[in-house]
């Protein structure tokens, strides 16, 4: 699928990248966008990732065959109910929320049956452009995507020709297509975004306001803002972990066993324990930050050949995930054994 016209709803510093990584192509789309805050979309013009500029929602969407919806979470399902009327029959709609479980669902309740919705999300490569959040539209580049991991989440139903045409939009960003199931993604999610969130949280309703608190924060430094960042964009955030609640909870309730261990062995004098478990998790951590920025997104870790996988399992696992390589080998297995 070649695309000719592309709408992008929401200028933000993801979506004004793959706009200028598709004006960047040889043969590159006519782009409109769309942003609540027109001065933000300006600035996509001005960058050139845009050829122009609408200031309706019901208008951005005409004639275009891509559709890329990059706003709030909060307000994804009701830019889709916005946007469905004026959908072109036929034309792909993707989205770059960090949950896909709710996204979907929203898509399937909302868009028109007459197009296709495949849900994305973009994981930039640390080797490339650092571990610092990237939000702002003059951060935003053509080379942004290089090397990012493009999460994909495809309905049941999707046909080849779909399939097809993200694999190829996102290779034309420079980035590595990774179908994944929605259940899984968002698995995943929880442990690295919600928990962080939950954990900032609980540290600051365990201080801030608290007795003692008056005199506590004159030593609050840059360890305590580091430790409660993730709390900083409260309008959103609560948002995305109510809605992730289920796998949540699962993370939450390993987080509190830690805890209670961690306090056990305060409580024990312990302390030739407690030192083991802060250099064992150093280590972690340091081998974590270290193929990080090695951009080894896909390291196998395996402990005997038994556990080695077959040159089709390992491309399944690159492109698929382990659930859906999982789900695939076990039919087949299935299947040999009817």
């Amino acid at each position: 699928m070649k695309f000719k016209q592309v709408a992008i709803i929401g200028a933000d510093c993801i979506s004004v990248s793959m706009a200028l990584g598709l004006k960047a192509q040889s043969e590159p789309p006519r782009i409109v966008g769309y942003d609540a805050d027109l001065a933000t979309a300006n600035l996509a013009l001005s960058k050139k990732a845009f050829d122009q500029v609408e200031r309706r929602l019901d208008r951005v969407c005409r004639n275009a065959d891509l559709i890329v919806v990059a706003v709030p979470l909060a307000a994804t399902g009701e830019t889709f109910a916005a946007i469905a009327p004026s959908l072109e029959a036929g034309c792909l709609v993707t989205d770059t929320a960090h949950l896909k479980a709710p996204v979907m669902r929203w898509a399937a309740e909302r868009l028109p049956r007459n197009v296709f919705f495949v849900g994305g999300h973009p994981v930039l490569n640390p080797a490339l452009v650092g571990s610092r959040p990237l939000r702002e539209v003059e951060e935003a580049s053509s080379s942004l995507l290089r090397g990012a991991l493009y999460c994909l989440t495809m309905p049941a139903e999707a046909p080849s020709a779909v399939i097809d045409a993200c694999t190829g939009l996102v290779r034309m960003l420079e980035a590595t297509p990774f179908f994944i199931d929605v259940t899984e993604h968002d698995g995943l999610q929880a442990g690295v975004e919600e928990l962080a969130d939950l954990t900032a949280v609980a540290l600051l309703r365990a201080t801030v306001d608290t007795p003692g608190w008056q005199e506590m924060r004159k030593f609050a430094g840059s360890r305590f803002a580091a430790a409660t960042a993730a709390a900083a964009d409260a309008g959103q955030r609560h948002f995305s972990v109510f809605l992730n609640r289920e796998h949540l909870l699962r993370r939450l309730n390993s987080l509190l066993s830690e805890l209670v261990h961690l306090r056990d062995l305060l409580a024990d004098d312990d302390a030739e324990a407690l030192e083991k478990d802060f250099v064992t998790t150093a280590e972690g951590r340091a081998r974590w930050l270290g193929e990080q920025e090695q951009g080894l997104w896909l390291k196998e870790r395996t402990v005997s050949t038994d556990q080695v996988p077959g040159a089709s399992e390992h491309m399944g696992r690159m492109f698929f995930g382990e659930y859906m390589t999982r789900r695939v080998k076990g039919e087949a297995e299935r299947s040999r054994k009817k």
